[in-house]
């Protein structure tokens, strides 16, 4: 998150025709009604303690983070036990005592964290006590009188990450503690403000080579450099928020959802040694109760069928970690900054007529979830909220059909006609010619000749429906594919062999090759393109192919004996090169790859029609490979029937605040 006033600086929460300076109103109303409410029937200060409400200020540069807290005298009679005489009067030496009682109360209490996690070590430097009377203070005037204190964080270099929580009271206490956070950046004027509650971490990005702008700076300007910070982050603005991604596709339905571990804890406590860290066998072991949990949670209907999930990845990931459709590094990750990403894949038999998602996850944490639906070419911006009874989004199929049909190319070139010779019978008429043309010549084993005639006459006619020899009639002439038919067949072939990959099982994946490919090509050929279409960069994810254009197609429709690898004469060769655009979409962001390849390709007619039989790879290449955000285009025209609840009058004593810090 990075800092702007109120919850501004998160881009993706802006509601329509809301301004920021609307946001920070809001958000200050919200506050005034809490602690109005909050103190309602409070009839004394001395009696009751329904809120504390403390006023913490930072400033951060490159070398340390300076911290201003501002408290009343009245919170250290509660924190610091402080007793009045007999005539109600709070000392002076006892309200000197307790502010340095207080001191390593506020640095065990007021905690600034890494970006690893790992606590800064603080120092008081000052404090301010000149509102502070030498005869003391009346327990009725404690309100009256404020503390400054003054704590410094030296820092080894310019921080990217900075984690801020507040731990003033303990998890039994009968009241609550707020604590006001304004923090402001070195180079900037424009803080970030929120109420900050006990246990609930506030993590800050800090751009030091483009800081905030000022407050009275431009709404353009605002949002070109909230786009900057967008780009920057992959859309990842802020640090604790639950974001949520919804992808109909044909033949699944995928949820991603990204939550900071904090929120998740507030559901369920995952068991580990330290309170500040989760280690790396810690994360292991909490896998199941999280699956379980998330197998549970937020249960998705296809055509009025609720669908169980299948869990494909379940990451923890540290704020260094900004490429979430990467597989996180394993290692220890801090309780207070984490965030786990899980992705609940939903399958489907095609494409879906209708999708009803159910968002059931709320507690005293999360009041409200925006989501982000992308559908095909739509995009919609569902909004879960406890408060407004509205925690269903559903989404109609306009009147897309998947067509995945890959269709076989027939063979019209015909072949030549066929002779057919019955080589022994051949043999033996010719022999018998041989033997009879000794007849004509007076000998005394004529007799003895007659006989052999004879004999190889009628075996040669015995053996005449066997050992025939066929072949091409050499009198035609051998058929050839017009140049223009063999580039046609073969980018249908070509293209079919990458649609075939646009199905999820892999036996579809094979019922589809085998209509444009042969044999022990089928399997040579799958795992080239299986291979092709992984993204390393990735982890290995498999691309969904977008796009494919061949730059040269050279068929060689007249074989040799260096380029015939078939017996069937009118098969031909092509040498290409093509190139292979390819998309992973994940976490709202987009990965796209392309490479350039070059080989040949061998086509043979197989039971009356074309199929790919080999392939020689020449040349492979990666031309660019390119990350952007999805852009989300909403219009209220497009958006789908959302159903919502009567309406239900909340509790007077909860806040609407969401789950955005």
């Amino acid at each position: 998150m990075t800092p702007r006033v109120a919850a501004l600086t998160c881009h993706s929460k802006k509601p329509h025709g809301c301004t920021y300076k609307q946001r920070a109103k809001i958000r200050l109303v919200l506050l005034s009604c809490l602690v109005l409410l909050c103190s309602l029937g409070t009839p004394k200060i001395g009696e009751a303690h329904p809120i504390s409400v403390s006023q913490e200020n930072v400033y951060v540069t490159r070398d340390k983070v300076m911290l201003s807290m501002q408290i009343y005298v009245e919170d250290l009679y509660f924190f610091q036990k402080l007793e009045p005489d007999k005539e109600n009067i709070v000392s002076a030496d006892k309200i000197k005592k307790a502010i340095e009682q207080h001191k390593q109360f506020l640095l065990d209490r007021l905690i600034v964290r890494d970006i690893n996690g790992e606590k800064l070590k603080g120092k008081v430097v000052s404090v301010d006590d000149s509102s502070i009377k030498p005869q003391g203070v009346a327990m009725s005037d404690l309100m009256l009188f404020t503390l400054v204190f003054q704590i410094e964080y030296p820092l080894a270099k310019p921080p990217e990450f900075l984690t801020f929580s507040q731990q003033l009271i303990d998890s039994n206490a009968g009241f609550p503690a707020m604590v006001q956070f304004n923090l402001k950046q070195e180079g900037s004027e424009t803080p970030y403000a929120v109420s900050m509650k006990p246990r609930e971490p506030q993590t800050i990005r800090f751009n030091w080579d483009s800081p905030p702008l000022a407050p009275d700076a431009s709404e353009a300007d605002w949002q070109k450099w909230l786009k900057e910070r967008r780009e920057e982050t992959l859309g990842i603005t802020s640090y604790g928020t639950i974001y949520s991604f919804l992808y109909i596709e044909d033949f699944e339905i995928r949820h991603e959802i990204l939550i900071p571990l904090a929120t998740l804890e507030s559901f369920f406590t995952l068991e580990r040694k330290e309170d500040d860290f989760l280690s790396v066998a810690e994360q292991e072991a909490s896998r199941e109760k999280i699956e379980q949990f998330f197998a549970k949670a937020n249960p998705i209907e296809i055509d009025g069928i609720v669908v169980k999930p299948v869990i494909s990845r379940l990451d923890f990931y540290s704020l260094d970690f900004r490429d979430f459709a990467k597989p996180a590094e394993k290692k220890r990750v801090s309780a207070a900054n984490a965030r786990v990403g899980i992705i609940l894949n939903y399958s489907t038999k095609g494409t879906p007529e209708k999708v009803k998602v159910t968002w059931d996850m709320f507690n005293r944490s999360v009041w409200s979830v925006e989501s982000v639906c992308f559908a095909f070419n739509q995009s919609y911006r569902p909004v879960f909220s406890k408060l407004e009874r509205n925690s269903v989004f559903e989404w109609t199929n306009p009147g897309r059909k998947v067509s995945l049909d890959v269709n076989p190319v027939a063979v019209s070139l015909q072949p030549r006609s066929l002779w057919s010779i019955p080589l022994i019978s051949a043999v033996g008429l010719l022999l018998c010619f041989a033997v009879a043309l000794s007849l004509f010549r007076k000998t005394p084993s004529r007799r003895n000749t007659l006989i052999v005639v004879v004999v190889l006459f009628v075996a040669s006619l015995l053996c005449w429906p066997f050992s025939r020899v066929t072949f091409a009639n050499p009198l035609e002439p051998i058929p050839q594919i017009p140049a223009e038919k063999a580039e046609a067949v073969f980018k249908t072939l070509h293209k079919n062999i990458y649609r075939s990959f646009d199905y999820h099982t892999e036996s579809d994946v094979y019922d589809a090759l085998a209509k444009s490919a042969d044999g022990s090509f089928q399997e040579t050929l799958y795992r080239q393109i299986n291979q092709s279409l992984k993204m390393q960069e990735q982890g290995g994810a498999v691309s969904r192919v977008t796009d494919v254009q061949w730059e040269t197609v050279q068929p060689e429709t007249e074989l040799t004996q260096e380029n015939q690898t078939t017996r069937d004469e009118r098969s031909f060769n092509v040498k290409t090169t093509w190139t292979v655009a390819g998309t992973v979409e994940h976490w709202g962001h987009i990965h796209t790859r392309t490479n350039q390849y070059q080989a040949i390709f061998y086509l043979e007619p197989v039971e009356d029609v074309w199929k790919l039989t080999g392939m020689n790879l020449l040349d492979e290449q990666r031309l660019r490979f390119q990350t952007s955000l999805r852009e989300v285009n909403t219009e209220e025209k497009n958006d789908p029937k959302k159903v919502e609840s009567p309406p239900k009058k909340s509790p007077k004593t909860k806040s609407a605040d969401s789950s955005s810090s």
